[in-house]
């Protein structure tokens, strides 16, 4: 080979810092991916964590009401705790825990009770409320059971229609039976629940209880049976704050003292003024 050869002779490329950085992924690029794998492993901890203090907290709520009302294992029990359980429990106070019992036991029928527990706070180990409300609510079907005797309801059935209580009965001697019903407005007034005739509906024709009267000369408030002291048939410490028909359900609104839940002075029956 001659020199003229070896001078000519094309020597490789040299690889530049440049070209060698432009093919691998930026440090801020590494740092974003890193970041989104933390945030990921960090929210599937917390839901993970998340859900099994609900499922414990829900269980020992259960639990609890299982107790304080004698119920047995077979009553289904609902609870509804808003916002992050794990977050209340760690600051050891949750805002509002509302519990429903579902066929609870109300004189002969079944009804849904419903509570709402505010400011549920751990102290020392126990656990308690700043305020207890509660609803006990009913269906047709299940006021039917309350307010109906056994050996009429076949005959006699419960019904709600707007703000009113509808009893409809069937009266024999037709072909067929004719139908009756009464529309009742339930009122609740310092304690007293009473119920008001409304209307009147017979044969198809609907009359208001001044019709009724004048047609009939029939007075219809002196047939309502005479407003009753709900607070005699409860223990002191429960207050009944309203009744009404809400939702196509019979509802009694009642809040609970809680100081005297224990006291001697709070379980006996309470009054009307």
């Amino acid at each position: 080979m001659t020199l003229f050869d070896e001078r000519t002779e094309v020597l490789p490329p040299v690889r530049t810092p440049e070209a060698s950085e432009q093919g691998r992924p930026g440090l801020g690029i590494r740092v974003a991916v890193l970041a989104v794998v933390l945030v990921v492993l960090a929210t599937t901890a917390f839901a993970t964590a998340e859900g099994l203090v609900r499922s414990e907290r829900e269980r020992a709520i259960v639990a609890e009401a299982r107790t304080m009302f004698a119920l047995p294992e077979s009553q289904r029990i609902e609870v509804d705790i808003p916002g992050s359980v794990l977050l209340q429990e760690l600051a050891g106070r949750f805002d509002s825990v509302g519990l429903t019992v579902r066929s609870f036991a109300v004189g002969s029928a079944n009804s849904d009770f419903m509570m709402t527990l505010e400011g549920l706070e751990d102290t020392d180990g126990t656990w308690r409320a700043d305020h207890l409300s509660g609803a006990v609510t009913l269906s047709a079907a299940q006021a039917t059971a309350l307010l109906v005797p056994p050996e009429a309801q076949g005959a006699m059935r419960v019904d709600f229609s707007g703000g009113d209580m509808v009893v409809g009965a069937s009266v024999p001697g037709g072909a067929p039976p004719q139908s009756v019903s009464l529309a009742m407005t339930p009122h609740f007034d310092k304690g007293r629940f009473s119920m008001g005739i409304a209307s009147v509906t017979a044969g198809g024709e609907t009359m208001s209880a001044a019709e009724m009267g004048a047609k009939t000369g029939v007075d219809l408030a002196a047939l309502q049976p005479a407003p009753v002291c709900l607070a005699e048939a409860l223990p002191r410490f429960v207050r009944v704050r309203d009744v009404g028909v809400t939702d196509q359900r019979f509802r009694i609104d009642v809040d609970v003292d809680l100081p005297a839940v224990e006291t001697a002075t709070g379980s006996e029956p309470g009054s009307c003024p």
